[in-house]
């Protein structure tokens, strides 16, 4: 399973209709700006400072930006470490969803190395074999239902990143 670049994730049209240009108009003139050459905090702040862009599409225009023009692969981190990510939403109350999906990365992972069980975004983050992290979140949604997410941080490639998003999925689909 590939891990999907900024582009395949948001649409051209969600992107111009929050930020009021198009990717290639962004691109040019983060090109005309030099920013190929700056962090990627460099760029967000950029584009937030002279161009008032939203903090979330400051992060999505750059991320766009470096992946189209090389700086960046897919999943690929600021750090040059890989993360991959999946999610699923569920039937149930949000302790029982949030249990479930322990016990299921657990078989997979160990017992967390830490959690917090309570409170309206109950997390737990599981130590890797592959290396890194995973750290997995439980959420109510307006339907009463309950978006599980999991994400293996701090990988070495993207094939690293690939495999780790197919696991994540299947251990998710089985909830």
């Amino acid at each position: 399973m590939a891990v999907r670049g900024s582009s395949d994730t948001v649409g051209d049209d969600a992107l111009t209709a929050a930020t009021g240009r198009a990717s290639e108009e962004w691109f040019a003139l983060l090109d005309a700006a030099g920013a190929s050459g700056w962090r990627h905090g460099d760029i967000a702040a950029w584009l937030h400072e002279q161009h008032g862009v939203d903090a979330w599409w400051c992060q999505s225009v750059t991320v766009r930006y470096e992946q189209a023009r090389g700086i960046r692969l897919p999943g690929q981190q600021p750090d040059g470490t890989f993360a991959a990510s999946s999610s699923r939403t569920i039937d149930g109350p949000l302790d029982e969803a949030y249990a479930r999906a322990v016990a299921a990365l657990g078989a997979v992972h160990g017992a967390p190395a830490s959690a917090r069980d309570t409170g309206a975004r109950p997390y737990a983050r599981f130590s890797a074999d592959a290396g890194g992290s995973v750290l997995m979140t439980a959420e109510g949604t307006s339907s009463g239902r309950v978006k599980v997410a999991a994400v293996h941080e701090r990988l070495a490639s993207p094939e690293e990143a690939a495999q780790a998003k197919a696991a994540l999925a299947d251990v998710l689909r089985r909830l």
